[in-house]
This record gives C-alpha cells, sequence and structure tokens, in this order.
C-alpha cells in the first residue's frame, strides 16, 4: 500500500509538467497573436497605400469635350413655332400668351409686356426690341397698327394734376388717405385718427400740435394738406352727459367734468353753455377749447 505525500513528485516529473503548461498556454494565445499581428499589418498597407489621382487636365479636357457636343446636339423639342397674325393689332394691346404664340419665350414676352406698358409707336421702335426674334418681327411687321401720339397723351396725366398738392380731411379721412400726405407715416396717421376720436374732431388744423410725438417740425411740413370740416364735430350734452363721460374729453379733467355734474343738478339743468364757466374750477382757456364740442 502506497504511504507517503501523494503531492511528492520527482525532478523530472515536475519538469514535465512544466512543459506542458507552457506549451498549452502557446497553443491557447499564439493563433490570437498571429490575427493581432495581421490586422495591424493590413491597416499599416491601407495607411500606406499611394491614392491614384486622375491628371486634371485629363477631366477639364473630357468634360469641354462633353459639353462641346451637348451644344451641338439638335434638340427636336426646342424648335420655336412662329405664328403669323391673322388681322392688324396694336402690340401695345397683346398679352402674354399671344406675345408667346408668336414665338417669345415666357421671359422673353414678360420683358416685352414691361416695354409696352410705357409705349411702342412705331415698328422702328418694334425692331429695336432685342428680346422679339427676327422671324417674329417679320411675321408682325404688317399687320401692326399704333395708335396716334396725340391719342396716347390725352390719356396721359397732366403735369399740373400731377404736381397739384393732396388735401385731406381730418375728421373723416382713413390711414391710407392720411398716409398719402408729404411727410406722414403709418404711425402719425393712425395717432392722428386716434385723437379725432377722442375729441370729437378737429375744430382747427392747430389741435394736430396736440398730437402725441407731432413736432411743429412734422406740422410745419402737412399742415398745407390738411382741412378740418366742422361738419362732422361730435358733441357732448352738458345737460345729459355723466361726469365721467365729460371727463373722457382730453379737454376735461375729473374734477371739472363732476363739477359740471353737480351744477346742473343744482341749478336744475343749463339755459346755456357759458353758465358751466360759473364753476371756479374752469378757467377761461378752458372754456375756449372745450365750447366747440359741448351742447345743451
Amino acid at each position: 500500500m502506497f504511504q507517503g505525500n501523494p503531492f511528492d513528485m520527482s525532478i523530472r516529473h515536475q519538469r514535465g509538467l512544466w512543459v506542458l503548461l507552457i506549451a498549452s498556454i502557446v497553443i491557447i494565445f499564439a493563433p490570437r497573436f498571429f490575427l493581432f499581428l495581421e490586422k495591424d499589418n493590413t491597416a499599416t498597407r491601407l495607411i500606406l497605400l499611394p491614392v491614384e489621382e486622375k491628371p486634371r487636365w485629363k477631366t477639364v479636357k473630357k468634360f469641354k469635350r462633353w459639353n462641346s457636343a451637348y451644344k451641338r446636339r439638335k434638340w427636336s423639342n426646342q424648335t420655336k413655332s412662329f405664328k403669323k397674325p391673322t388681322k392688324p393689332f396694336n402690340p401695345n394691346e397683346l398679352s402674354l400668351e399671344e406675345w408667346m404664340q408668336f414665338g417669345l419665350s415666357e421671359k422673353q414676352a414678360i420683358i416685352v409686356l414691361q416695354i409696352a406698358k410705357r409705349g411702342i409707336h412705331s415698328n422702328d421702335e418694334l425692331q429695336k426690341i432685342k428680346f422679339i426674334p427676327e422671324k417674329t418681327f417679320e411675321n408682325m411687321k404688317d399687320f401692326t397698327r399704333y395708335p396716334p401720339l396725340e391719342m396716347e397723351d390725352s390719356k396721359k396725366p397732366s403735369l399740373a394734376s400731377m404736381n397739384a398738392p393732396i388735401v385731406v380731411n381730418a375728421n373723416d379721412a382713413s390711414e391710407e388717405e392720411l398716409m398719402k400726405i408729404k411727410g406722414l407715416g403709418p404711425f402719425f396717421a393712425k395717432q392722428i385718427i386716434k385723437y379725432q376720436q377722442q375729441l370729437g374732431g378737429f375744430v382747427r388744423k392747430e389741435q394736430l400740435l396736440e398730437v402725441w410725438k407731432m413736432t411743429p417740425e412734422i406740422y410745419a411740413q402737412i399742415q398745407s394738406s390738411i382741412t378740418c370740416e366742422l361738419t362732422t364735430i361730435r358733441k357732448i350734452s352738458i345737460n345729459q352727459a355723466s361726469a365721467e363721460e365729460l371727463q373722457a374729453h382730453p379737454y376735461l379733467n375729473w374734477n371739472q367734468a363732476n363739477s359740471i355734474v353737480k351744477m346742473r343738478m343744482q341749478k336744475g339743468g343749463f339755459k346755456s353753455i357759458e353758465e358751466i364757466k360759473e364753476s371756479v374750477i374752469i378757467d377761461k382757456e378752458t372754456f375756449e377749447k372745450v365750447r366747440p364740442y359741448l351742447s345743451l
């Protein structure tokens, strides 16, 4: 029967065991190591591989040769049809479609229409329009009819009417009408209408200086183009209006409006507008300003 330590081995057996262990490690990891080396070499070869570039002049030469052949090519769908008129017409009255029927492209027809708005008066002027093909002109020239210059001049506005100043009634004008006045933009047009509604209408042009942000310079520029017709002035009845309604007017504050109502109650009603001057807080200046907007 075996006696002693079962792990005791001779030196020969120990060496054999180490050789077997090392060989196992080599067999396991050798394929992975060689695979890593192979990938690394492949990447290096890809990096170092020179890129073959085609000479630029060859590419340019090839493109020019292709472009030249493309331009020489005849396209069947690009052939223009030049229609010949069948009756006399005025070139200034032709539509876009009619110009295109005579052989013009859409872009050419649009440009010719813009020229026609200024007026075409003869075949010489028509022929000078470079956007009209020669074939189109030859087809048209015997059918063109132009109105007399005197007739065209009669349709134009006279110089006096063009230079006539614009005059607008500030009491019923819209923003668009006010903006036609030189020097008056959309901001001031809106502010004028707003203040006109608060007042009940302008009784004199100088009240425009009370409009918010209106300056004497702007007023001097526009005052000749504005009138104030008194037929549209809206008035407040001092015998019926409440203190709130009176106070809403720009020329009266709350104390003055309340004073008018209390005086009306004491008197049993006003018999004349001048009676409100009896209030100690309504001075002569305030009365003169508000007087046009009051009624019994």
